[in-house]
């Protein structure tokens, strides 16, 4: 019974057929899938010892062709395009395929692999032939009616225009340069060319864009497959990349989603799906469907996908790939944690933007037949990192260059970046231009990844926080959060008369495990929205180093603002202070005493003072030693200009706060020191607080200082703060 070679074919299977009355493994798979060398030379050895001693047909002939292609190695490349493979292994293959090939009318799908053979070539004359196989079994396989073989035929046709249409596409700009400046120098340096360019420019020579025959040829050849097998993988992906190519992204998103109602495990649909998304906007979208293409991958393609050192430096992913698996994991949540622009919002935007950037260049620039990546190529690895080029310019060969035939294409970011590539024609292989490789590198190793794209004016605004710990325990810390919410930007130009504001303070662990998580939501009167508005809040934690943020964000115009740094808790106990909580008012709460900070109504001020308006501070000292039920101790205030400000002096009066302080007055030209006694009834926690005045000190930044010394043992402790006076 004769075996169905094509089926083995298209699915890759390994199967054992009866060889001379003995059972011999026999491999028939595609090139791509074949098993490993070891076992694939044995079944070389098999094949030609039974190929010796009995006359047989096209399907072992084929299979002896495709291993002795899988062993060759004719994919591999070195250099520029310099393949690396074994010549005698080559000829075995060569020889084999033809063979196996000769009646196209049965086997229409051993022209395909023949031709899909011919184009690991590096002779352009071996690559040409192709086409014709290609043609070849398309006619043969309707003839017979093999809607496999029509799809894959139809499908390598569709990418030979396609490989015409890229050495074509993006001249656009270089011909409306050319036929509108006088300065033609730029044909000897193509960078130059970027001085060129402008948004009107690309506007301008958008309106024609070159290739179009051979990209619409490559579509409908694309289009064929598809209606003779729309599972084939190679024609939905090829569409894919040409509906992405031309920012087609309604239209991906509709095939995409035929395509899953097709097949609901299909990675690629899924992929493509999320790219379409979130060049759409939608980011809750794009963020679940990458989350399923991510789950229906393989594992070792999911993690090639998803790998950190595609946007870390050199070092820091040499650093990464030494830790322990689980810490790579671990680093890996917290990278994302931490890149997210806004966590009010459900969807992390940056890492939605890396899986497009990566699935995008998987499409556009993978090389089959070289067996190259597109995520891997110099092209991907710039496109990931930097994201699309807002103009990309192709230049054909130089005519003056006696045998040059490389295309050159300029990707332009702004005047100041843009990158040149060598493109070697019909081959698709793209890379760097030396002295481009050598930018780029000095280029990652300082700015390893952009993700704003290119021309995009969205502007996340910043939060000023205050964080002050006072201790709640040895192990534990009450911490203080305050906030200045730029409101007033935020809603600057909104065309609402109202509109809810989301002010979210949260921290995470080391681990990227959720803190805490307070929140404020409010409806604001955007005509009268104050510019300098405060929030604070209050939690408690553990001891241990934790991450924080605080994020306001305006959904009527998903306008953000975010304020980031760490909290960091020690086990701490005996003498010691809290942080310094420097506010605009400090006050006791009715009925609530003044045993620990947390009695006390404070109106934050961030250590904004007003010129001319007087300021509070806020502190708690522990474990001093008591003498006679009383702790005694001396409080030394001190405040200093951080620039000197030449002949100009400040004066320094407390106003409130310690009964005893109250008067206490100095004056200098950058310095002054307020030192007054305590003497309070003996606690676990001694609570001060008090108002200072500077008068009309200049505008600048000061240091503050304020140490404790305990009067009994003589202990000192400081704590350090910054005021800002402003007009």
């Amino acid at each position: 019974m004769r075996r169905s070679i094509p089926a083995l074919l298209l699915a890759g299977a390994v199967v054992c057929a009866p060889h001379s009355g003995s059972a011999q493994a026999s491999y028939a798979a595609r090139p791509d899938v074949l098993p490993s060398h070891a076992d694939s030379l044995d079944a070389l050895r098999a094949l030609d010892a039974h190929l010796a001693g009995t006359h047989t047909g096209p399907e072992v002939w084929h299979e002896r062709g495709v291993l002795a292609w899988r062993l060759s190695n004719a994919e591999r490349r070195t250099g520029y395009m310099k393949r690396e493979a074994n010549d005698s292994l080559l000829a075995l293959a060569d020889s084999s395929l033809r063979l196996a090939a000769r009646d196209a009318d049965l086997h229409p799908d051993y022209l395909v692999d023949l031709g899909r053979f011919y184009l690991t070539s590096n002779s352009a004359k071996v690559r040409s032939r192709a086409t014709d196989l290609f043609e070849k079994a398309l006619k043969a396989a309707r003839r017979k009616g093999d809607a496999a073989t029509i799809a894959r035929a139809a499908d390598e046709l569709g990418m030979t225009w396609w490989r015409r249409y890229e050495d074509r596409a993006d001249r656009h700009i270089y011909s409306f340069v050319i036929q509108n400046v006088k300065d033609r120098t730029f044909l000897k340096d193509p960078r130059s060319i970027a001085y060129f360019i402008d948004n009107q420019t690309i506007r301008a020579a958008s309106q024609d864009w070159s290739g179009q025959r051979e990209y619409l040829e490559a579509w409908e050849d694309f289009a064929d497959a598809l209606r003779a097998d729309p599972g084939n993988q190679g024609a939905l992906r090829h569409t894919y990349m040409a509906l992405a190519d031309r920012q087609r992204w309604a239209e991906l998103q509709h095939v995409s989603r035929v395509r899953l109602n097709q097949d609901s495990t299909d990675a690629w649909a899924w992929l493509a799906n999320g790219l379409a998304e979130r060049r759409l906007g939608d980011d809750r979208a794009a963020d679940a469907a990458f989350h399923e293409g991510l789950r229906h991958l393989p594992d070792a393609e999911r993690d090639r996908y998803d790998r950190l050192s595609r946007i870390f430096t050199p070092k820091d992913s040499a650093s990464l790939a030494r830790l322990p698996e689980g810490e790579q994991e671990n680093l890996s949540r917290m990278y994302w944690l931490m890149a997210d622009p806004l966590w009010a919002t459900p969807d992390n935007e940056h890492r939605i933007e890396f899986l497009s950037r990566v699935v995008y260049a998987e499409l556009r620039f993978s090389v089959e037949e070289f067996g190259l990546h597109g995520a891997d190529t110099d092209r991907g690895t710039v496109y990931v990192r930097y994201g699309p080029p807002p103009a990309v310019i192709t230049f054909p060969p130089d005519p003056e260059r006696q045998g040059e035939h490389r295309i050159r294409v300029l990707w332009w970011y702004s005047t100041d970046e843009a990158f040149l590539f060598d493109q070697l024609p019909t081959y698709r292989v793209v890379t760097l231009e030396p002295d481009d490789r050598r930018e780029f590198r000095k280029l990652r190793d300082t700015v390893p990844v952009v993700w704003a794209l290119a021309g995009d004016d969205r502007h996340m605004d910043s939060v000023d926080v205050q964080l002050v710990r006072f201790r709640a325990g040895p192990d534990s810390a009450d911490v203080f959060v305050a906030a200045h919410v730029p409101v007033a930007r935020m809603v600057q130009g909104i065309d609402l008369a109202r509109g809810a504001l989301q002010v979210d303070f949260q921290g995470y662990t080391w681990r990227a495990e959720p803190l805490f998580d307070r929140t404020f939501r409010e409806v604001l009167d955007f005509g009268h929205a104050d510019a300098d508005q405060y929030r604070s809040w209050s939690t408690r934690v553990h001891a241990g180093t934790f991450l924080y943020r605080v994020e306001a964000l305006q959904p009527d115009a998903m306008r953000g603002a975010r304020g980031a740094s760490r909290i960091e808790v020690a086990d701490e106990s005996g003498f010691g202070m809290s942080d310094l909580l420097v506010a605009g008012r400090v006050a006791p709460r009715p009925g609530a005493g003044d045993d620990r900070w947390s009695d006390f109504d404070i109106t934050p001020n961030l250590g904004r003072v007003k010129r001319g308006q007087p300021f509070a501070l806020l502190w708690e000292t522990y474990g001093l030693t008591p003498k006679h039920g009383t702790d005694d101790y001396q409080v030394s205030i001190t405040l200093t200009r951080e620039r000197s400000g030449g002949l100009a002096s400040f004066a320094a009066r407390i106003i409130g706060g310690v009964a005893g302080a109250v008067g206490l007055s100095r004056s200098g030209a950058d310095h002054v020191a307020l030192t007054f006694p305590r003497q309070v009834p003996a606690r676990p926690v001694a609570v001060d607080y008090i108002a200072i005045d500077l008068g009309t000190a200049p505008p600048g930044a000061y240091k503050l200082q304020v140490a404790i010394t305990d009067n009994v043992t003589h202990q000192t402790v400081t704590r350090e703060s910054a005021v800002t006076v402003v007009e």
